[in-house]
């Protein structure tokens, strides 16, 4: 029973939520990686949710339904309502693995087009490397066991705005970034803004075949946004001192013409 209950307490330890803003709130992982999750995106990615008079909007659900689970964990700790929208940033399993968590409470999941197509794709490569007689295959049975993802309905073509009470929720779309139909979810009224894969802070993203002048330009007109806390994809919220610095590293890197700083798909922590 000690030994139980040390266990429990233990994984209580591995995440961390933030009020970044009135009804406002960043989850942020360790940087442990998962073995209850696709081996491709195993570092469980920063998510967020925001707390309404008629409901709770969800921004991510994170690389795992055990993640995802957690985050609905802490949003009933501060109120009974209801999750009505999922966003899911971009197409990677490190931010939308973890939809499933929101079936029962019927919330609507959104992303773009682009992204769900993709992440239709990464549901049939998932079958086929499950299906896979080798390790790898049996290693994705097993880290993969009970996760089955729902894909987002509807899916979006342009900006659009929800309003959930009184705080008013932009999705954008960039037209660039290292994922398909990325997303970006801004709350005018608090000054934050979700990036998603666009930003990681304190992480090296996934450079190859990315046009990075387009996405540093992206992230250079954001910078001048009435914004006082960006969420990145990775690691914890920052300021327009931080997300200047890793526009900075993009813009190193073009010009640098550097490649990746690995093979693997993982981030690799700075």
């Amino acid at each position: 029973l000690l030994l139980s209950a040390y266990s429990v307490f233990a994984l209580r330890g591995r995440y961390k939520v933030t009020e970044v803003k009135p009804h406002v709130f960043v989850w942020v992982p360790e940087d442990i990686h998962d073995f209850d999750s696709d081996p491709e995106f195993s570092l469980p990615g920063t998510a967020g949710f925001v707390i309404g008079p008629k409901g709770v909007v969800v921004v991510t659900t994170t690389n795992s339904p055990f993640h995802a689970r957690e985050m609905l964990y802490e949003i009933r700790e501060r109120t009974e309502q209801p999750v009505r929208y999922v966003i899911d940033t971009d197409a990677r399993g490190d931010h939308m693995l973890g939809n499933e968590a929101f079936v029962d409470e019927r919330a609507t999941i959104i992303a773009s087009s682009a992204a769900a197509a993709a992440m239709r794709a990464y549901r049939l490569d998932i079958a086929r490397r499950m299906d896979a007689e080798a390790e790898p295959g049996f290693l994705m049975r097993w880290r993969m066991r009970g996760i089955h993802f729902p894909l987002p309905a509807p899916t979006i073509d342009k900006d659009l705005t929800l309003g959930v009470g009184g705080e008013q929720i932009r999705l954008l779309l960039p037209g660039t970034g290292p994922s398909p139909g990325s997303l970006v979810v801004y709350l005018p009224q608090s000054k934050v803004l979700f990036l998603g894969d666009l930003y990681e802070n304190g992480f090296i993203p996934k450079l190859r075949g990315v046009n990075l002048q387009r996405w540093a330009g992206y992230l250079r007109a954001v910078e001048s946004w009435d914004v006082d806390v960006y969420v990145p994809g990775h690691g914890a919220p920052g300021d327009k001192k931080s997300l200047a610095e890793f526009r900075k590293f993009l813009e190193w890197s073009e010009k640098n013409s550097q490649p990746p700083p690995s093979e693997e798909e993982s981030l690799v922590r700075i």
